[in-house]
Parts: C-alpha cells; sequence; structure tokens
C-alpha cells in the first residue's frame, strides 16, 4: 500500500518542480536582451510506483524534475559560422574599396584628370605666347602640380594598405584571444558536465565567442561527446578540447613576395604558413592589401594600374607618340625651347635630370618603368629653367608653337595606347575600381542578409519569447497554487485521521 505520507511528499514535489519552473521562467525573462543567452526549459519526469513489482503500488510519486536545458540548434549554428564568415570577408573588402575609389574618385569627379585638365589648360595658353615667362612658369606650376597629385594618390593608398596590414596583425590578436578563451570555456563544460552540473551559461558564452571568431576566419567546427568542440582552420585544428593552435604575425622578407614588408601569418608551433582560407575579414583584409591580379583585386593591383598610367603619361609627352591611325605626335624631346635646347624631358621622377633618367635603366623603355605614380616629378631640367619646356619644332624660331600643339594633343585627343586617350585611361581605372566596389557591395548585402536570416531562425529557436514566458509563468504560477492548495488538503486530513486515532 501507499505510504501514510505519500500524498504530502507528491505535492512537495510538485511544488519544487513549479518552483523551479518559475525561477527558470523568470531568469530567461531577465535575459531576453541578453547578446548569446540561449532561453533554457525545465526538463521533468513523473515518479512510478515506490514498489515497481508490487501489484499493490498503485500510484506514482509525483514528478522529478530532471534537468534544466538550453535550447541550441547546433545546425543553425554551423550555418551561421558559415554565412558570418563570407559575409565579414565581403564586408571587409567592401569597406576598403570604398576607401580606394575615394582616392581615384568618378570620371566625373577625380583630382588626377582636372589636374590633367588644368595643365592641358596652361599649355593652351602657352601656346598664345611661348615667349610669356610667367606662362611659363604657371605651366611649370601646374605640371607639379598633377605630378603631386598622383604622388598624394600614390600615399593614399600606400595609407591604406599600412592600415590593412594593421587589420592583419589585429585580426590574429583576436583569433588568439577567441581560440584562448574557448579552449578555457572547453575545460569548464568538460568539468562541469562530468560533475552534473549545468554548463548553460558556459555554452551560451563559447557560442558568443565562436560567432566572433567566425567573421574572422573560414571555421569549422564539431562537437565531441564530452561537450567540447574542435574548431580547424584549412584543415588546420585550431582549437581542440582545452588547447589552443596560437597563431604569429611576422615581417615578410621575400623581396618577390606580394607581401613583401607586409606581415605574414605561421602558425607558432610549427613555423608553417597560415591559410585564412576562402572567407573571414582576415581572408578579405589579406586580398585587399595584397591581390595583385586581375582575379585578385586588391591595393597592390591598383597601385599597379595608376603606375601604369603614370608611365604611359610621362612617355607619351616626353617622347611623342604614334596613334592607332599611324599619326605621329612630337614630345618634349623632339622639340626646341626658347634656350634652344633639345632633347629635353618633361617628366621624369625623383626630380632627376633627363640625362640622370636616360642613365637610370639598360634603356629607354626600363628608365620609364622606374616611374611610378610615388615619385613621378617634373624634371630638374624644367625646374630650373622653364625655357625648355620645348613648344618650338625648329631651332631659332621662338614664336613656333608646332612642337607645344603636339604635347596638348597628347594631353586631350590623342589615342596614346590603342584607341585610348590620357583621359580615356584613367577613367578606365575609375571604372574598374567604382565596378568592383559596387559588385562588391551587391554580394556583400546578399551574403549578410542570408546571414541574418539564420541568425534570425536562430533566435526564433533559441531566443526569449515574452509571451511564450508569459504564459510559462501562468502555467507555473497556477501549478504552484494547485499543489499548495494540495498541501492544505492533505494536512486537513492528516489532522482529521490524528484525531479519529486518538479518541
Amino acid at each position: 500500500m501507499a505510504s501514510t505520507f505519500a500524498g504530502l511528499s507528491i505535492t512537495s514535489r510538485g511544488l519544487n518542480a513549479a518552483q523551479v519552473g518559475l525561477t527558470v521562467t523568470t531568469n530567461n525573462m531577465s535575459n531576453i536582451d541578453t547578446e548569446g543567452y540561449s532561453r533554457q526549459v525545465v526538463s521533468q519526469t513523473s515518479i512510478g510506483p515506490a514498489a515497481v513489482y508490487s501489484s499493490s503500488s498503485l500510484v506514482g510519486s509525483g514528478v522529478e524534475v530532471t534537468s534544466v536545458d538550453r535550447v541550441s540548434s547546433f545546425r543553425l549554428n554551423q550555418k551561421y559560422w558559415a554565412e558570418n564568415s563570407a559575409a565579414s570577408e565581403l564586408e571587409a573588402e567592401a569597406t576598403y574599396l570604398e576607401q580606394i575609389e575615394e582616392v581615384f574618385g568618378t570620371s566625373d569627379s577625380s583630382d588626377i584628370s582636372e589636374a590633367l585638365d588644368a595643365l592641358e589648360t596652361a599649355l593652351g595658353t602657352l601656346a598664345d605666347d611661348p615667349t610669356d615667362e610667367s606662362v611659363r612658369a604657371s605651366v611649370l606650376e601646374y605640371a607639379e602640380a598633377f605630378c603631386d597629385t598622383l604622388n598624394t594618390a600614390a600615399e593614399e593608398l600606400e595609407s591604406i594598405r599600412s592600415d590593412l596590414n594593421n587589420e592583419v596583425y589585429t585580426a590574429v590578436e583576436e583569433i588568439n584571444s577567441y581560440a584562448s578563451q574557448i579552449a578555457e570555456l572547453n575545460s569548464q563544460i568538460v568539468t562541469a558536465t562530468a560533475s552534473g552540473a549545468s554548463t548553460n551559461e558556459l555554452e551560451d558564452a563559447r557560442d558568443v565567442l565562436i560567432d566572433e571568431l567566425s567573421s574572422l576566419a573560414d571555421i569549422s567546427v564539431t562537437a565531441a561527446d564530452d561537450g567540447s568542440y574542435t574548431i580547424t582552420v584549412d584543415g588546420i585544428t585550431l582549437v581542440k578540447g582545452d588547447s589552443y593552435n596560437e597563431l604569429e604575425c611576422y615581417t615578410v622578407t621575400d623581396s618577390t613576395s606580394d607581401s613583401y614588408g607586409m606581415y605574414g601569418i605561421r602558425w607558432a608551433e610549427s613555423g608553417d604558413d597560415f591559410d585564412a582560407g576562402d572567407s573571414g575579414a582576415l581572408a578579405g583584409y589579406l586580398e585587399m592589401r595584397d591581390g595583385s591580379t586581375a582575379d585578385s583585386k586588391g591595393v597592390v593591383y591598383y597601385m599597379n594600374q595608376l603606375d601604369e598610367f603614370a608611365q604611359t603619361f610621362a612617355q607619351a609627352l616626353n617622347e611623342g607618340v604614334t596613334d592607332s591611325s599611324g599619326t605621329t605626335y612630337s614630345g618634349n624631346v623632339d622639340g626646341y625651347g626658347l634656350d634652344d635646347s633639345t632633347g629635353i624631358r618633361l617628366f621624369t621622377y625623383d626630380d632627376l635630370t633627363s640625362e640622370e633618367f636616360e642613365s637610370s635603366g639598360s634603356d629607354l623603355e626600363d628608365a620609364y618603368s622606374n616611374i611610378t605614380a610615388a615619385n613621378i616629378s617634373v624634371s630638374k631640367d624644367v625646374q630650373d629653367d622653364t625655357n625648355k619646356i620645348a613648344a618650338s619644332s625648329a631651332s631659332g624660331e621662338e614664336s613656333n608653337t608646332e612642337n607645344l600643339d603636339d604635347i596638348i594633343s597628347i594631353c586631350s585627343s590623342v589615342n596614346v595606347s590603342g584607341t585610348s586617350t590620357l583621359t580615356d585611361l584613367y577613367n578606365v581605372i575609375v571604372a574598374t575600381v567604382g565596378g568592383d566596389s559596387a559588385t562588391t557591395q551587391t554580394a556583400y548585402a546578399s551574403k549578410s542578409a542570408t546571414a541574418t536570416y539564420i541568425d534570425t531562425s536562430r533566435t526564433s529557436v533559441s531566443g526569449v519569447s515574452s509571451d511564450e514566458e508569459t504564459i510559462n509563468l501562468t502555467t507555473y504560477q497556477s501549478a504552484y497554487a494547485a499543489s499548495a492548495s494540495m498541501v492544505s488538503a492533505w494536512s486537513e486530513l492528516y489532522d482529521t485521521t490524528i484525531s479519529m486515532v486518538d479518541d
């Protein structure tokens, strides 16, 4: 038969279960705005008859709380981590492409194209009177301003690259920090699981860290039976149990590498190079910092494009060009200055004279390959004497402007490369940067929306709903009140029984 005090025992268990439910509900509602918090639910089961194998024990023994579990979907977490990593790479690229786009401007508004137009205008004014010393000084001023504009653009691109290099270092430090913290949480979770303690808050904290880690690197996460996670990057273990594999930065000294002078990344223990994978902000920083090909467009690629433009510009105005129709236009070296000088170049690099420039390479083409947007300058010859600007096509003819007219045409309308003028060449660079930026922005918006959708799905599973918790609160309150009423009923029954015995 059932115990004399079985009813009170069952009621006590009911009170306890309801109280646990109220506590969990209160905890959920208080953490409704806590980042990374997963709602918790009470798992309970009925307790069978005390004597399972006795036909005389027909009534159960009430309810028992077996655990308080966090509600979370590991599958959705994995999907989010993958999409978050991809979105973060695109975000990093989009952010820096916008900065590069600002350096180059637009086809309608660009410091470089405006400086080129100003130089052309100054040359046109000189063509009205090639003997005017003040106008020649103005041409020098605008030529130097054009070089300064290219120099500044190169400096800004180099500054962006330096910022990216710092981003790489910071990202590596953050990865190490997250890996260390995750390994520590793995250890705590394994210990708590073995002792039967709750790991809910520890697992929430670990998932928040992995969310952050996934934004930096292309990670893969697997769960072990003991509750710990193993995290790999490009197939190499970053975290396993309570240990982690640290990364380190070093300065690349290989001059043939695209990352020469920048930070390289390697595994601290093995010394092997680290591969950031195909996604994550770190991969985006590295691609933007070092990308130099049409398939991997980064700062280096756009710097190379600007350097080629500077070289083409200098060579065209110095040496002249033959356009696609076969028409030849003379450059400054072909004409004669007011002092009857000839063979003088308007543009060199690092303030070299024409003679120094010629001897700076194995041949003329090699010399021009030394010109970059960062170092292009007006030649020292012209800086020292503007009379060496060669307006005339013949010696001793001060009013002759045939050579200057050719130089002006080269600035404005002559096809200096295929069917492209100097303006066309620069606009191609502008269009390329703008197109790449727009494409990346669109891809980021799409990937970010996907990641947000998956995160919303995660939240719908693990997030706290005030409506749902209000219902739970009412349910547990009612259960507690009912159990409390049963306590009163059983107490009255016991009092009556005891009084009958006493009589």
